[in-house]
């Protein structure tokens, strides 16, 4: 009888390891609201490569949260899905101090000369003294055209 029970336990827990984790921040927490419209305000998002900055100047409600530095949103190689991220860099953890997209995929540092992969939806590190991604968020269809981003 003790057999099943344990082998029933070592399943389960196998189960609950394989679960993913919450994602990690790399900088500190900042609340995201944010709406992207791609049939009028961001169309330029429908293009592969493009991207599109968001910080409070950008404000279209007062729900509106851009993050720690401001939004980064890109578009991938096809232009057909979007990834958003923080505009402040990991290494240098400081809201003033911002990556710059290059319109190819990649942000940099304006400080650190860190780059960071953005086409592919990771923000990976592929130069410079970072070792941790751009801070990713998430981006939720909500109707035709119209995505949340959030965390």
């Amino acid at each position: 009888m003790k057999r099943p029970v344990v082998a029933l336990l070592l399943i389960l827990l196998s189960a609950v390891a394989c679960v993913d984790k919450t994602e990690e921040f790399t900088i500190p927490f900042a609340p995201v609201n944010f709406e992207v419209h791609l049939a009028s305000y961001d169309v330029e998002l429908r293009n592969a490569l493009a991207y599109k900055v968001f910080t409070e100047a950008e404000r279209r409600r007062n729900t509106d949260r851009f993050g720690f530095a401001g939004l980064l949103v890109v578009s991938d190689v096809t232009g057909n899905l979007l990834f958003a991220y923080d505009l402040c860099c990991p290494y240098e953890d400081n809201k003033s101090i911002k990556v710059l997209p290059d319109g190819n995929g990649k942000a940099e540092c304006t400080s650190c000369g860190s780059v960071f992969v953005t086409m592919y939806g990771q923000g990976s590190v592929v130069k410079g003294p970072a070792s941790q991604s751009l801070q990713r968020y998430r981006i939720i269809p909500l109707y035709q055209d119209i995505y949340q981003i959030g965390n």
